[in-house]
């Protein structure tokens, strides 16, 4: 078998033995090759497929507005994990990961374009089944945690009679440990709200550079109490108001500087940095802290998560960079953090830029 004859029977074994449906266009779009997988899920055969426009056989809910593919070949960049609904051969929908990508000659033209996707109904029914449990789980226990909070109240103002001070020192512990299972409670619903859509974006025009100052400003004295700097540093670009939920997006600015101030040294300095990249806003928190470490670092923004080295600090509902992901995630952006333990943390917000129109 020669050198050529073996790649193609390599690519034959991998292509055909793929988990994940995967299919290859020509430069007008038209199949080429559709792998096992992808008969499974769309319900047709190779042979029934190629040489027919891919936005024909899979009928994507991208196709006429979108095109990953065609996309791709303009710009040169692939499509990672977008979501989109297809209708297989008998018309039924099914919701679909996918990512896509173009394959460029030595003279830099369009060889193929190639596109992997896989069926994501299952992963939807679980987060569904997930949502509801904790949402059952959270109102079962708010409606009792509220009842304790009040009876407690209640004996603290003398209603069932004195109060010796040991027992009132006592009765304030349990009321503040109520008090945190109530924020919770309140920050996992707000959390699900969120993911479910319940609260989409509410966006007003922002002057970037007002909007950091009021932020820093506001957390300034939590810093100074630590004997921490904040400084900030604004893109000269950004000369116009851009469309953000200004109450949302402070909010997820000021649980990064919070949590900055919390693992950071006393005397260190935090730096908040916008920048334009394209038509993106990029919003960096940066800090000198305990870092997080590498095996943790994928994890942070999962519910409930604490890196292994910061759960001695820890205050707080473990829910706040969950809740960032969400809020950053139904704009339209992304939230992702560089850190190196001992070192300090980069967290990047990248949101799309929607100027006042």
């Amino acid at each position: 078998m020669d050198r050529l004859s073996g790649r193609r029977r390599l690519f034959d074994i991998l292509f055909k033995g793929l988990p994940v449906g995967c299919f290859l266009v020509n430069e007008r779009l038209e199949i080429i090759a559709f792998n096992k997988a992808a008969e499974t899920l769309t319900g047709w055969k190779e042979e029934d497929v190629v040489g027919k426009p891919c936005s024909q056989v899979l009928r994507s809910s991208l196709c006429q507005q979108f095109c990953p593919i065609r996309e791709s070949a303009h710009t040169k960049k692939s499509y990672i994990a977008r979501e989109a609904v297809i209708r297989d051969r008998f018309g039924q929908e099914v919701p679909i990961c996918f990512s896509s990508s173009t394959v460029f000659d030595e003279q830099g033209d369009f060889e193929a374009g190639i596109e992997v996707f896989r069926d994501r109904s299952g992963d939807e029914r679980l987060q569904t089944l997930r949502n509801h449990i904790i949402s059952i789980f959270a109102h079962d226990i708010k409606t009792p945690c509220s009842v304790t909070g009040a009876l407690i109240n209640r004996i603290l103002a003398g209603k069932a009679g004195p109060v010796t001070e040991k027992q009132r020192e006592y009765l304030e512990v349990i009321l503040k440990e109520n008090q945190q299972v109530e924020l919770l409670i309140n920050n996992l619903l707000e959390l699900l709200h969120i993911e479910r859509g319940a609260h989409p974006p509410s966006k007003t025009p922002v002057d970037m550079g007002e909007f950091i100052k009021e932020v820093v400003q506001e957390m300034m004295p939590k810093a100074e109490a630590s004997q921490i700097r904040i400084v900030f540093d604004i893109d000269k670009r950004l000369n116009r108001p851009v469309m953000l939920d200004r109450v949302q997006i402070k909010r997820v600015i000021q649980n990064l500087i919070d949590n900055a101030i919390k693992y950071s040294r006393t005397g260190s300095l935090i730096k908040v940095k916008v920048q334009v990249q394209d038509n993106w806003l990029i919003i960096k928190v940066e800090d000198q802290g305990i870092g997080i470490p590498r095996d943790d670092l994928p994890h942070i923004f999962e519910y409930f998560y604490r890196a292994r080295n910061s759960r001695q600090k820890a205050e707080g509902t473990g829910l706040g960079l969950a809740s960032a992901r969400a809020i950053v995630e139904a704009s339209g952006g992304r939230i992702w953090a560089k850190s190196k333990e001992g070192m300090g943390t980069t967290f990047f917000i990248r949101l799309p830029i929607e100027e006042n129109s």
